[in-house]
């Protein structure tokens, strides 16, 4: 079961994935916030709003139906979409040196 404040990477219907925070979920939809498709690049994978027209202040409904796999995203990739999502970067962990 998908859970609220959750970052998941989903697999929809069309093999495209994407990641996003959950918002709301039941049987027929579930709410996201800021949805990020991974686009595969020569630099590696990038990330970029999965929607490019929509206002990204507002949440995306998709028909339940249409997830086919889902998971929690791996750290590393939830620091990449917190940075394209809020500009905010992590500091890496460790002992501070100065």
């Amino acid at each position: 079961m998908l859970e609220k404040d959750k970052i998941y990477s989903f697999r929809l219907s069309d093999s495209s994935e994407i990641i996003a925070k959950v918002v709301s979920t039941d049987s027929t939809s579930t709410t996201i916030s800021n949805p990020f498709s991974l686009i595969p690049t020569q630099q590696g994978v990038q990330l970029l709003p999965a929607m490019m027209s929509a206002d990204e202040t507002k949440n995306v409904t998709i028909n339940t139906n249409n997830i086919t796999m889902y998971v929690e995203t791996n750290k590393d990739v939830i620091a990449s979409y917190i940075q394209a999502s809020t500009g905010i970067v992590s500091a890496p962990k460790g002992i501070l040196k100065g």
